[in-house]
């Protein structure tokens, strides 16, 4: 025998990973997700929150006009419920049963699994008026068994839309269930769903043939019935044609088949109903844990949709920004590099250069400092490529509304999300792109350049392979640096300073492509793989903004939705594994 404590630890995490059934994007998931949630707090928690109860619960079922009233009235030995030829008269759940039930832990019982509603001594119930799923009419009668309670529920197939989901509602949570048929009704398809899903994975039913003229030609109308549920009824009963009854002038009989006990003694005698209650709990399990399974496939199957926007869009991102990146590479990251890797492979070398370097730099800054006292700085234009750069994010982000838009219609599920894609894909976002991005520190982004300057390092030492190759770049290397710096100094001391900034700008001129000549000697590769290398950091930044400044609401709704199907599938699936 399984615990009990660890069962209800396993039933209450499923009953807390449940989202409300109307989250689930699929119709027939909802209905699945609603079932479960109805199975979960009206019948197992309570059944195993309590000391086994000696009450058999037992429902009335069956499509439109059958004679369920008929029956429920005949079984409780009173004309509780409306019974007309009509049909359809009950809308919601009337139940009765002995006064002992309405007291201490019986009552307890309960009210934990339904919307309990007494109804008063000589009164009448009003269900034949809309309610909501759960509400349970007690009647109390001392002509009803003790321990037992029966209840009358709506027709699944009547014509009012509501009745099926309450009597669904509390078929999930009795122990026995009575399923009432005719000749015109046995082979029905929608009865057939509804009795197979009604009894599961094993719950006990009874079959009532009404209105039955031959006996062999019900016998194989019940046998039909069956073998389409998929496992034999409990026991079967006859309730032959009955003029009075259909007058009302008497309650319905029915007569037990292959030998089974009357259908007042097997429902009303206790020492049936610790069995059927048993064998009720075992199936509810055993329905619990495959209904979980499905949910949890529902919960992983809702969590794609949201799992592939988010990743879609997160490349699409990442393809602007490698691309907006291309428009402005840093080609003097891998020059210093370059430079810098030569000094570290030969310390005669780093020592011959280290002065002139070091006089360059002085007297460029110098120049520079000398110019901007006389000229205004240069203002930013509109062919620089910061500017090139942000029309490249700008146009990108452009061509993503657009190509979401087919996403933003597609979208069937929660109302909350199609708001913010069409706001993330829409005027709103088309509106911002006319500000400025306000990106201006990211364009010399500090660590995507070191990250780049120790990319091109570990490269050139790479490609660098010793020998008279090396040595010739190191030579080559010393004479552009110390030729322009050299004569620049001797420029300086005869001029007096007047005439060093031509000869530091021509040695520059030169060095530049030079230096960059030098690099490519390393290889074909060298510049192709270092370009790509700054798109994909120096992208994924731009990347990062964008989804800031652009798509934070949307991305934001679209993780959390992923996350929580995810969570919820594994949660249902842990729980699933604990009942087992």
């Amino acid at each position: 025998m399984r615990d009990p404590y660890t069962l209800r630890t396993c039933l209450a995490s499923a009953v807390d990973a449940l989202p409300a059934p109307e989250r689930f994007p699929d119709a027939s998931d909802a209905e699945l997700a609603r079932r479960l949630a109805e199975r979960l707090r009206r019948d197992l928690l309570p059944r195993l929150g309590s000391a086994d109860a000696p009450l058999l619960l037992v429902a009335i079922a069956g499509p439109n006009n059958v004679g369920k009233s008929t029956l429920f009235n005949s079984l409780v030995g009173a004309a509780l419920s409306p019974a007309r030829p009509e049909g359809g008269l009950t809308k919601q759940c009337l139940a009765a049963a002995h006064p002992e039930t309405w007291t201490g832990p019986l009552k307890d019982f309960l009210t934990r699994r339904y919307d309990i509603v007494p109804v008063a001594s000589g009164g009448s119930a009003p269900v034949d008026q809309a309610g909501p799923p759960g509400r349970l009419y007690l009647t109390l009668s001392d002509a009803v068994p003790r321990g037992l309670l029966v209840m009358d529920t709506p027709d699944f197939d009547s014509v009012y839309r509501d009745n099926r989901e309450r009597a669904e509602a509390l078929l999930v949570t009795v122990d026995v269930l009575a399923f009432v048929v005719s000749r015109q009704t046995y082979q029905n398809a929608a009865l057939v769903d509804f009795l197979r899903a009604a009894v599961g994975h094993g719950r006990p039913y009874l079959l009532v043939y009404n209105e039955a003229t031959r006996e062999e030609v019900a016998r194989g109308h019940l046998d039909k019935l069956a073998e389409d549920v998929g496992h034999p009824a409990l026991a079967r009963y006859l309730a032959p044609h009955q003029p009075d009854v259909e007058a009302g002038r008497k309650p319905l009989a029915t007569e037990p088949l292959d030998g089974k006990p009357a259908l007042g003694a097997l429902l009303g005698q206790a020492e049936h109903a610790r069995e059927l209650k048993a064998r009720a709990l075992e199936a509810s399990l055993a329905d619990a844990r495959a209904e979980m399974e499905a949910v949890s496939r529902a919960a992983s199957e809702a969590a794609r949709e949201p799992d592939r926007l988010r990743k879609r869009l997160r490349h699409e991102l990442d393809v602007v920004g490698a691309h907006a990146a291309l428009k402005a590479v840093p080609a003097d990251v891998l020059i210093d590099a370059f430079r810098d890797e030569l000094d570290a492979r030969s310390q005669f070398h780093k020592w011959v250069r280290l002065p002139f370097r070091g006089l360059a730099t002085a007297l460029t800054f110098v120049t520079r400092k000398v110019r901007e006292s006389f000229t205004a700085p240069e203002a930013p234009g509109e062919d620089t490529p910061t500017h090139a750069v942000d029309e490249s994010l700008k146009d990108g982000v452009r061509r993503l509304v657009d190509a979401f838009a087919p996403e933003v219609a597609a979208w069937r599920a929660d109302a909350q999300t199609r708001t913010k894609l069409e706001e993330a894909f829409g005027p709103v976002t088309l509106t911002k792109l006319e500000e400025p991005l306000g990106f201006e520190p990211l364009h010399a982004h500090a660590a995507d350049r070191a990250t780049l300057y120790a990319y091109c390092r570990e490269l050139v030492s790479a490609e660098l392979q010793g020998g008279m190759r090396e040595e010739l770049l190191q030579t080559l290397t010393t004479l552009v640096y110390s030729v322009p710096s050299g004569a620049a100094a001797v420029v300086t001391v005869a001029t007096g300073g007047m005439g060093h900034d031509a000869v530091v700008w021509a040695g520059t001129l030169l060095s530049t492509p030079l230096m960059e000549r030098f690099v490519d000697l390393l290889g074909a590769q060298v510049r192709a793989r270092v370009t790509k290398k700054w798109a994909d950091a120096h992208g994924a930044t731009l990347s990062k903004a964008l989804e800031a400044r652009y798509f934070s609401d949307i991305l934001k709704q679209l993780d959390g939705l992923a996350s929580d199907w995810n969570q919820t599938a594994t949660r249902l699936e842990e729980a699933r594994a604990g009942l087992s």
